[in-house]
């Protein structure tokens, strides 16, 4: 029988971990890029560089000095076919971790019990491609890369000709009255991408489970929309229409968590029936020239390095370089049928 290292103390963390799970995160961060990539935002809420939802199961693991060292979640969404571990791991606490993955990867397999009986279910890892330490615990434990991220960055010197096909009108997303219709457009362009599901996998536990998480937000004050600086910032959001329809959208952020004064060009979808026509290139040019119209002189942005969209060749167009890689690690936690576009000719 092989023998599993004695576990190191792991416990649930609370609202009142944040501090020290930020701490740990950026310790783990600074190590490995050089970069803090979490911090406590105005509100004193988490925020990672890497987008951890509030319903996480987050769990804190001390190191032998008894003082937190390590930071872990899971994120089990409906249906429950792809079971997320994040993984902060610092280099003195690889042999106790292994006993930590064995505990998470029992609970991972608890969770995957909630999706369809037929279904395949993984644990899926993703993983800065310099975290040397992670990785090789992942390959102990039996994950394999299966996916790679690559990260760009611009230096935006000067701003985009902006050039929208005939037809298409781009403009400033209004949050009030185009979010039902960008939500709806980006689940049906993002569908035939990398490890996604289509509408029709969806399950009423998906819905149930938004209405959960939206419960938890606290309710604006005011009619107006409340401006997030790092996800989906007021005035950097746009969409793209066609005959009255929403066709597309590029949601910005102004800053990011890793470094301020850089913005991010973030979610771009197009649906499939409007690509190869310029509309991507138009919501990026738009997009690009309102950050520098801000004075945002670097972008960055990342996608899945083999994009079945062609996203990955769009952003060096413009100038994008890139400057990070990130992998996907996976483990079967469950065989059966595969849920998930996992190759571009699938149906």
């Amino acid at each position: 029988m092989a023998l599993v290292p004695p576990p190191d103390k792991l416990r649930r963390a609370g609202a009142g971990d944040a501090s020290t799970i930020a701490h740990v995160v950026n310790a783990h961060s600074l190590a490995v890029v050089g970069t803090r990539r979490a911090l406590i935002d105005a509100d004193g809420d988490l925020r990672l560089a890497r987008y951890m939802p509030s319903f996480a199961e987050q769990y804190l693991a001390s190191t032998g000095d008894g003082e937190p060292g390590a930071f872990f979640y899971l994120v089990a969404r409906p249906p429950h076919v792809v079971i997320e571990l994040g993984c902060y791991l610092p280099p003195s606490s690889r042999s106790a971790a292994q006993a930590t993955l064995v505990r998470l990867e029992q609970r991972a397999r608890e969770l995957a019990q909630a999706a369809p009986p037929d279904a395949r279910a993984v644990l899926q890892c993703t993983l800065l491609a310099d975290d040397g330490v992670a990785t090789d615990l992942m390959a102990a434990r039996g994950f394999a890369a299966v996916r790679e991220w690559v990260h760009f960055e611009l230096d935006l010197s000067a701003p985009p000709v902006v050039t929208v096909p005939d037809g298409v009108v781009i403009r400033p997303m209004d949050p009030g009255r185009d979010w039902p219709a960008v939500g709806a457009t980006m689940d049906e362009a993002f569908a035939d991408h990398w490890g996604e599901m289509g509408p029709e996998r969806r399950t009423l536990l998906e819905v149930e489970a938004d209405e959960d998480e939206d419960e938890e937000e606290e309710p604006e004050e005011s009619g107006e929309a409340a401006d997030d600086p790092y996800s989906n910032s007021l005035g950097l959001c746009f969409v793209a229409e066609a005959d009255g329809q929403v066709i597309g959208s590029c949601l910005c952020n102004a800053r990011t968590i890793e470094w301020p004064a850089s913005g991010k060009l973030g979610s771009l979808s197009v649906l499939r029936t409007y690509r190869r026509r310029g509309v991507a290139a138009a919501l990026t040019a738009t997009a690009l020239a309102e950050f520098h119209r801000r004075g945002v002189r670097r972008v960055i942005t990342d996608t899945d390095s083999a994009s079945f969209t062609g996203a990955n060749r769009l952003y060096p167009r413009f100038g994008f370089r890139p400057y990070r890689y990130e992998r996907v690690y996976e483990k079967e936690l469950r065989p059966g049928v595969e849920w998930r576009r996992l190759a571009a000719d699938t149906p």
